[in-house]
């Protein structure tokens, strides 16, 4: 599983953010999530990755509250076939207002991740050795880690700009 982190500062109440956070409307403001066209497919979930560029992929959506562990947390996943992604946002009161903080991690099908293998192979033009596909599996790590890492801080805009009310 790939872990990638973001923080923002919102000039709002914690109260405010906990009750945004807790909308499911508010994770369509997600990168690449838009509304299934049909019932039995609620949510759909383009990711632009490295390598293999658009996947798209059915998804639903749980959104609930972490444990008591007596912090401000709401967790959230979006699961698909390809791409499974488990977040938490963590709310801290601040002075300038609320510090949120999200925890995306993302666990890649083993299908997709071979399928970028297989792309970065057929791009190579090194003749393929015994260590290539340790090597070449280490690079697509990398490169899904980097645009995951990306994707969480497109998150956090998307969340302040709803909270701030502007258009995401």
């Amino acid at each position: 599983m790939v872990t990638v982190t973001g923080e923002i500062l919102l000039p709002c109440s914690p109260e405010e953010a906990w009750v945004a956070l807790g909308r499911r409307s508010m994770y369509l403001r997600f990168p690449g999530v838009t509304r299934g066209t049909k019932a039995s497919h609620p949510l759909h979930l383009t990711l632009d990755l490295p390598i293999v560029d658009r996947v798209e992929q059915h998804a639903t959506l749980s959104v609930g509250r972490a444990p008591r562990t007596g912090r401000r947390e709401r967790r959230f996943a979006l699961r698909g076939p390809l791409v499974d992604i488990a977040g938490r946002w963590q709310l801290e009161p601040c002075d300038e207002g609320v510090r949120l903080r999200v925890t995306l991690g993302y666990e890649i099908a083993a299908a997709l991740k071979e399928h970028a293998v297989n792309t970065l192979r057929s791009r190579s033009p090194l003749p393929i050795r015994t260590d290539a596909d340790a090597i070449l599996s280490r690079a697509v790590d990398e490169f899904f880690e980097t645009r995951l890492a990306e994707q969480a801080a497109a998150c956090c805009d998307a969340v302040r700009a709803h909270l701030a009310g502007l258009p995401a």
